[in-house]
Order: C-alpha cells, then structure tokens, then sequence
C-alpha cells in the first residue's frame, strides 16, 4: 500500500507538519537518490538498454518520491515509455517545461549526477530509493495515528494502513538478493570453468611486461588501475604501449581520453610506437619530410617513407577493425571527463586510459582529496557496471627523488582517494636523462607489490623489461 495521504494533517486546534518529521539529513539523501536514479534512466535508456523496466523491477513508483518535482517526471517517462516511436528524453523535457514551468538545466544537472550509474547499480539506487519511501510512509502514519489518538477520533484505518506497510516492507526487505548464497554458486561455477583445457580468460587484459602479468594478473576488466609518474618519466608513453599491448595480444578495443594532448598529438605518438627508427618531430612536423629537403640523403628518405606507409597500413586495419579510438578533452571538468568514460565504454572500449587525473577541475566545494576521492568511486563504477578496465594516469611529486629514496603512493597528490579505490597501483620512476628506470608495483588487489627494472627507447617511445642476465 502506498499512502497518498495529505502531509499535513489539520484538525481543530492540532496541525502536524509529517515532512518536518523526519531528520533533515534523511530528507536530503532522499532527495539526492531521487535525483541519481531519475539522472541515470534519462540519460542511459533506450529501447536497446531498458534502464527504467530496471527501475520498475526494484519495486518504484511515482509515490515513492518525496519531491513533488521528481514525482511528475517519473510518471513522465512512464508516460513516454509506453509510446511506441516516442523519443523518451523529448518527452520528459515536454513535460518538465510545460507542466513544471522549468529549466532544462535542473534535468541535465541530474543527468551529470547520474551518468556513472546503470544496470545492477541502478537496481540497487532503485532499492535504497524504496527502502527509503518505506520508512517515510510509516513515520508519517505513526504521526497521524498519534494526532487522531489526542483528537479522540477513530484510528482503526490509519491503524490496518501501518500494519500493511510494515507488512509490505518486512516483504520488501526479506526480497533482498541472496548476495552470499548466490555468490558461492557462481564462484564454484567459475572456478570449475576455468579449469577446463579450452577456457579462455577474457576477464586479463595482458600487457608487454611478463614480471607485470605474472605478478599481478595484468589489467583486469570491472577494476581501475593507476598509473603514477613524475613529468617526464615516459608515463603517457607507458600507457600507449599498454594500449597497443592490449589491441594486438588481448584483442580488445581500446580508447585513449586525454587531458594533456590534442588528437594529431595523440596520434603521432602513436604512430611513433609504430615504426623503426623514425624521429618523433618528424610525425608531428611532416613539412620535414618534404623531398627537397632530403636530396643529400634518398636512401634515408626512401626507409622512413616505407616505414610510414607499414604504419599507415596498420592504423587502416585499426580503423577498419574499429578497435582504437582516441579523444583530446577541451573540457577539463570532473562531469565531462566521467562523461568521456562512459562514451568511450558504451562504444565498446575494453580497456580505457585516461590521462590524467590531476589535470581534472573539481567544481564542488571540497577539498582536493575528498574530489579525487569522489571522481575514483565514479570511475570505479563506470568499470564494474561496463566491464571494463580503467587505467587513470596521475602525476607524483619530486619528493622521492629529493629525498633518494623509491616513490611510493603517498607522494601522488590526493593519494588517499587513489590508493582506496584503485585495483592496481603502478608508479614509474626514470631519470630525465637515464633511459633505465623502474615500475613499482605499489599495490595489487591480483597479486602481489614488486619492481620491476624497464628500459626506455626514446626514439620509439616504448618500455621494456630488463631480465636478468
């Protein structure tokens, strides 16, 4: 039963105000989980990903919101939803200015809160959105019940009304996913399946490093993994042959979102990784490879042309294969970058790099730790509610070096909210004029912390691990 009872209830000499009833801060989370789920299904549903049937299967309705606002544009998109050809968002938008008298901006502000959650976490917002409207039925018809008892009126049907809610949420309650029973099954079930001679693991996604697969399990799908450095360490050029790693041994698709580069940039560094001995400069300046400029040197000339065309041939099979896809930011704000994610991750990227997170501007009145904190839960769920893995660059301080001693995570600006919610923890360490340097593996959820000694190829932009002799 779902009360639509007035809130207030007015008699002679007694006025209760049931809104006020309830704690101010249980109002307002009400009110935000209101606006994540109404923010989620406008922005992620469509006829092929039904968010909303996701929404309606946790148990919400209209009256389960305690904002009048939020409640018309829910019945809104139930509206929409059973339009054949109807487009879901213009419809809602209608209403919302039309019916509400209200700026679009209030809907798309929900949209941002909303855009990292779908699908099994939407269902679980939904959950906690109806758990919260039970306790908000029943504080109201406890106050009524009390009122009609001072007035010496009859309570017997406000009375039967809290015995049915309570009924209904003690049901509700007992509904709860069996998270522990069901986990067990699907474990056994996994792990009986991946013993098997013909499994085949789509959860790793492996890198060029063997020490780094081996000790760690390599990048995994659902998890955030970090990759810090100091400027100038080669980080962005780690990450790019973790990217070409990914496309050529796992098969993967992969995108690069970046906050340091534009897309020519993006891609001649690329490219560079590409070929055999071809100067960077050249790939981000072609006018040198005009032919006059080459008359003292054909058979020079003659090579890095042939090995362009071998990496125009292989981008063309990229393109073809659609599994790289690149994107230069001109908008540096944590919404757009979470919003570059999950475009990126519904396109079908794998495996996504995100370079990096200090260059990201927080808008919320907060400190730098809380927002990076807040910016890794968000991408945290990006990953688990896609199944993809997120490899977020971020920058480290010179302490390290300062102090002659290895990095480690508490260097890294906002380290708390990094090291919480990161799966996998790297750190490279290199000397501006060394082309030996270290991968520090600084926490692994997968396996187990290590170093491992890398050298660096300036001419091609690569790593690669050093073996003991």
């Amino acid at each position: 039963m779902k009360s639509q009872r007035q809130t207030q209830y007015r008699s002679e000499g007694l006025k209760i105000d049931f809104e006020n009833l309830l704690p101010a801060e249980v109002i307002s989370r009400t009110r935000y989980t209101e606006k994540l789920v109404l923010g989620s299904i406008l922005r992620h549903h469509s006829p092929k990903d039904d968010q909303l049937s996701i929404a309606l299967q946790a148990g919400i309705g209209p009256e389960d919101f305690c904002t009048p606002q939020h409640r018309t544009i829910f019945q809104s998109m139930l509206d929409a939803w059973g339009e054949i050809g109807a487009d879901f968002l213009e419809q809602v938008l209608h209403v919302f200015h039309y019916c509400l008298r209200e700026k679009p901006e209030y809907l798309y502000g929900m949209m941002d809160l909303g855009c990292s959650i779908q699908g099994q976490s939407l269902a679980w917002h939904a959950r906690t959105l109806r758990a919260l409207s039970f306790d908000r039925q029943e504080c109201t018809l406890v106050a009524e019940y009390v009122g009609l008892l001072q007035q010496g009126q009859d309570t017997r049907d406000v009375f039967d009304d809290l015995l049915k809610i309570r009924s209904e949420k003690k049901n509700f309650q007992r509904g709860e996913p069996e998270a522990f029973g069901n986990g067990l099954d699907c474990w056994w079930s996994k792990f009986d399946r991946q013993r098997d001679d013909n499994f085949s693991d789509d959860i790793e996604i492996k890198s060029h490093l063997p020490s780094l697969d081996e000790d760690t399990q390599g990048f995994r799908r659902s998890e955030v993994a970090v990759l810090a450095g100091s400027p100038g360490s080669g980080k962005s050029a780690l990450a790019m042959n973790f990217l070409l790693t990914a496309i050529n041994g796992s098969k993967v698709k992969t995108a690069l979102i970046s906050l340091e580069m534009t897309i020519e940039e993006i891609l001649a560094r690329l490219i560079n990784q590409m070929v055999d001995d071809v100067p960077l400069l050249y790939l981000l300046n072609p006018s040198r490879l005009q032919p006059r400029n080459w008359k003292n040197r054909p058979f020079e000339y003659e090579r890095i042309i042939q090995e362009i065309e071998k990496a125009r041939h292989y981008t063309d099979q990229l393109r073809e294969e659609g599994v790289f896809q690149a994107e230069g930011l001109n908008s540096f704000t944590a919404e757009s970058v979470l919003a570059t994610v999950e475009r990126a991750a519904r396109a079908g990227a794998d495996f996504v790099v995100v370079d990096h997170l200090h260059r990201v501007l927080f808008t919320e009145r907060s400190n730098f730790a809380e927002s990076m904190t807040r910016l890794m839960v968000n991408l945290t769920e990006i990953a688990k509610t896609t199944n993809i893995c997120i490899l977020a660059l971020s920058q480290i301080n010179r302490d390290a070096c300062r102090e002659g001693r290895s990095p480690r995570l508490t260097d890294l600006k906002g380290s708390s909210g990094l090291e919480e919610n990161a799966s996998l923890a790297l750190i490279l360490h290199r000397n501006l004029d060394s082309t030996k340097g270290n991968l520090y593996i600084s926490k692994a959820r997968s396996g187990r912390a290590g170093c491992i000694p890398l050298v660096f190829n300036a001419k091609r932009l690569t790593f690669q691990e050093v073996y003991d002799q």
